[in-house]
C-alpha cells in the first residue's frame, strides 16, 4: 500500500441540496399503513426489492482526487462541530488541529488510480435482520449482539448490525456468496463515471439515512433518527437500483489493511493500475458507506474507515456479492 499524498488544488463545493428535495421519505416497510401525524394523510408502503444486481466487468477510477478530498472536507466543516479544533504540541509549538475534519483522514481516500474488475453481482440491499436470523437458526452464523426485544435493532426489516466481520463472512458463505472487495463495493456505489454520491455528484440530505457531526450524532431530518428499514429511502438509489449504498448501516467489506502513521486511518492506495485488487494484511477491516451516525462527508462513495474485525457496532452491517 502507498502512503497518502497531500491534498491540493481548487476546492469543489458539493454541499448544496438539490432544489425541491422531498420533505420526508418513509418507504420500504412491508405493506402497512403509515399515518402522517402532521396532515392525516395515509400512504401504503411497500417492501424494498431483494435479489442481486449484475455489474458487468469494467474499468473505473478508484479513490478520490485532491479536489474530491477537498469537497469532503468542505462538507465535514459544515457540520455543527465541523469547525472544532483542539490544541496539539509539535516540536515545542502548540498547533490547532481539526478534531473531526483532519485532512489526514481524507487523504486515506487517495491516490486515485485505475482498477479493472471482472463482472459480479451484488445484493440490492443490505442484509436484513430477518434473513440473518435464518442463518443463526441454521447454526451457520453467530447471534448478533442485540436482544430480540431491542426495538432499536431487532426489526426484521432493519439491516442487521452488531455483527463481527466473521459473522458477515459466514452469512455470505451461507447465502452462497462472499463479502465484496473494497474495489467492488466502490465500483457499485460510484459507477464507471465516478459519482461522488451513489445518486449523483451533489449532496442531498434527504437521499440517505445519515447522522451528524454533533453532540447528538443522530439526525432525523431524513425521516429517521436511528436505523431505517432497508431500502426505505428509494430516491437515494444508484442508477442500477442499489439501495442504501450511503447511510443507514455502514458495511463490512473483505479487505484487511494497515493504518498510516496516525494509527487511525487506512493507508492510501498504491497509484499503479490494478486488476481485481483485494488488500490482505494489516489487522484492520475496511468499512464503507457511512451510516445513520455519520455526517454528510461519510456519504461519499470514496469515504472509507477501518476497525477491528471483532467489533460489534450499532451502525455497521453488510451486503454480499457473487462472482459471475
Amino acid at each position: 500500500m502507498h502512503r497518502s499524498v497531500g491534498i491540493f488544488g481548487v476546492c469543489f463545493v458539493a454541499s448544496t441540496a438539490v432544489a425541491g428535495a422531498p420533505e420526508r421519505y418513509a418507504r420500504g416497510l412491508d405493506a402497512q399503513v403509515n399515518a402522517d401525524a402532521r396532515n392525516g394523510e395515509v400512504a401504503m408502503l411497500r417492501r424494498a426489492p431483494t435479489g442481486r444486481v449484475h455489474l458487468a466487468g469494467g474499468r473505473f477510477t478508484m479513490g478520490a482526487t485532491p479536489q474530491e478530498m477537498l469537497a469532503g472536507i468542505d462538507l465535514c466543516k459544515r457540520e455543527p462541530l465541523g469547525q472544532l479544533v483542539v490544541p496539539i504540541e509539535s516540536s515545542g509549538a502548540v498547533l490547532r488541529k481539526s478534531l473531526y475534519c483532519d485532512p489526514l483522514r481524507f487523504e486515506a481516500e487517495g491516490v486515485a488510480h485505475t482498477v479493472t474488475l471482472s463482472s459480479f453481482s451484488i445484493d440490492r440491499t443490505e442484509v436484513r435482520v430477518g434473513d440473518y436470523m435464518r442463518c443463526v437458526s441454521a447454526g451457520a452464523c453467530g447471534s448478533p449482539g442485540f436482544a430480540a426485544s431491542d426495538a432499536r435493532f431487532a426489526n426484521p426489516d432493519f439491516p442487521v448490525v452488531m455483527v463481527t466481520w466473521d459473522d458477515a463472512r459466514d452469512y455470505c458463505k451461507f447465502a452462497g456468496a462472499r463479502l465484496p472487495t473494497e474495489a467492488e463495493w466502490e465500483y457499485a456505489a460510484r459507477g464507471a463515471g465516478g459519482r461522488m454520491f451513489p445518486w449523483g455528484n451533489f449532496y442531498n440530505p434527504h437521499l440517505a439515512n445519515h447522522g451528524s457531526i454533533a453532540l447528538d450524532r443522530t439526525d432525523a431530518t431524513d425521516g429517521y433518527a436511528g436505523l431505517a428499514p432497508v431500502g426505505a429511502i428509494r430516491d437515494g438509489m444508484t442508477p442500477l437500483g442499489l439501495l442504501d449504498m450511503a447511510g443507514n448501516a455502514a458495511e463490512w467489506v473483505a479487505d484487511e489493511v494497515d493504518m498510516d502513521q496516525t494509527e487511525s486511518v487506512p493507508l492510501a492506495y498504491a497509484p499503479a493500475p490494478q486488476v481485481n485488487p483485494r488488500a490482505a494484511g494489516g489487522g484492520r477491516r475496511v468499512v464503507r458507506g457511512g451510516s445513520y451516525l455519520r455526517g454528510a462527508d461519510a456519504m461519499r462513495t470514496t469515504s472509507r474507515t477501518l476497525t477491528l474485525a471483532t467489533r460489534r457496532m450499532p451502525d455497521v452491517g453488510f451486503r454480499c456479492v457473487s462472482s459471475d
